[in-house]
């Protein structure tokens, strides 16, 4: 295929939309007299009218000469491809935190142009490339990209796109298109088809059919995957703005069993868990207006079921709520960790967990306030908010709370008067604060 330069102009975009620390970044590497391209989605989302997530960036520079240049902002990450992370500190004079602006961590990833070539030592029995830190031209970088509209490089300070793979064509077609043959890609990283359906459903593509023909062949590949690189991948499908729809397709497909553990107990079933559908359809709709999303929250309301159900068994015990609500957890710990979630996400998810009690039995009016100002309040408020649309939660409470956190001091005393008389006669809750429960020891 003939190589394509066409000015930014032609194709109805403007180098505005490009973040200032890509910019940058370019600039730097071409004053060290290296290529600087912004490549993959950077790219692709602005050309199909959308705000881009991250600017990658691709240079002829190896990830030792791209760490000499930016020094101490700068850190090789990898293993089977190694890429350079450059680290900018800016600071957010929209966002006040103690009088002070917030300083936000921006990551710009930089990679190599990688070699058509790869090594037979670099395969595994599967023909799986587990290393891959060969480099090349940018032309061969190009064919070694999965999809067409993820081949395209663009360089905003010159403002033009440089297309080898049919990527701009195929961005106007709105398709998504593997490039070279597509069950030799997939057999080389399994992870591809995932990718393909993710991408098609959140930017709303079509699939080639010749990109889709060796699905049913290959999706078996992916039951051997690397299990974290698997959680990075559910990560990415939870917070695509398309879940819902995503999961759906991917049911569809009949993805195999033990590639996603949660999506096999909550969605990959003939009566998906209708709290954990509400979740995904609320971060959908969030991400359409924001990208200031809690998966804390999400994680723990998608599996809040999961605990839910078990707690209730262990009420039947004898156990106080707040034990039988933290045996629960406990049991569950296990599998919890098997999904990929690390320790410190599934603390975070136990304190979101836990104040569920004290929603539902509110404590004295001074642990109220104090509630207001632990960190996972809003994230556990949420959760209770969803779990009282499907109707585990008693409205007439659920009401009170809404009131009392849109409320101001003087409000308070008399929410506080009228909560006395709430919990004693008209709501009947299942649980009683933890602070009047015996508390067992978690188990180490």
């Amino acid at each position: 295929m003939t190589k394509k330069i066409v000015p930014i102009h032609k194709l109805g975009i403007s180098g505005a939309a490009v973040n200032h620390d890509a910019v940058y970044v370019i600039e730097k590497l071409h004053k060290h007299n290296f290529d600087g391209y912004i490549v993959g989605g950077g790219i692709r989302d602005i050309l199909l009218g959308k705000t881009p997530k991250d600017f990658d960036i691709v240079t002829n520079a190896t990830p030792e000469q791209v760490r000499k240049i930016f020094k101490r902002n700068a850190l090789i990450i990898g293993k089977r491809f190694k890429i350079v992370h450059v680290i900018f500190d800016n600071i957010n004079p929209e966002k006040i935190i103690n009088n002070r602006p917030l300083i936000e961590r921006h990551i710009i990833e930089i990679s190599t142009y990688r070699s058509s070539k790869v090594h037979k030592h670099n395969l595994n029995e599967r023909g799986r490339i587990t290393e891959d830190n060969n480099y090349g031209t940018q032309k061969e970088d190009a064919f070694r990209r999965d999809f067409t509209i993820n081949s395209l490089y663009y360089d905003p300070i010159n403002e033009i796109v440089i297309d080898y793979t049919g990527g701009l064509d195929d961005i106007e077609q709105r398709k998504i298109r593997i490039i070279g043959n597509a069950e030799e890609r997939y057999i080389e990283d399994p992870v591809r088809l995932l990718r393909a359906i993710r991408l098609a459903t959140k930017l709303e593509l079509d699939i080639d059919q010749n990109t889709l023909a060796p699905l049913d062949k290959v999706k078996q590949l992916l039951v051997h995957e690397n299990k974290s690189r698997l959680y990075e991948e559910m990560l990415k499908i939870l917070l695509s703005g398309s879940a819902v729809s995503c999961i759906k397709k991917l049911y569809q497909i009949k993805l195999p069993r033990r590639v996603f553990l949660l999506f096999d107990k909550l969605f990959f079933t003939n009566k998906p868990d209708t709290l954990a559908v509400k979740i995904l359809e609320k971060t959908d709709a969030r991400l359409k207006e924001t990208t200031d999303i809690s998966l804390i929250f999400i994680l723990a309301g998608l599996m809040w079921n999961l605990i839910y159900n078990d707690w209730q068994e262990f009420l039947l015990t004898g156990l106080s709520p707040f034990e039988a609500l933290n045996e629960s957890i406990l049991q569950n710990r296990e599998y919890i960790y098997s999904i990929g979630v690390a320790k410190y996400t599934f603390s975070a998810m136990r304190d979101v967990w836990l104040m569920q009690l004290d929603f539902e039995s509110p404590p004295s009016p001074r642990q109220i306030d104090a509630m207001l100002r632990i960190p996972r309040f809003r994230q556990a408020w949420h959760l209770f908010s969803a779990r009282h649309e499907v109707e585990q939660i008693d409205s007439t409470l659920h009401s009170w709370w809404e009131r009392f956190i849109e409320s101001n001091a003087e409000d308070r005393d008399e929410l506080h008067k009228e909560l006395r008389t709430l919990v004693g006669s008209s709501v009947k809750t299942a649980t009683k604060s933890r602070s009047n429960s015996k508390r067992r020891k978690p188990k180490k």
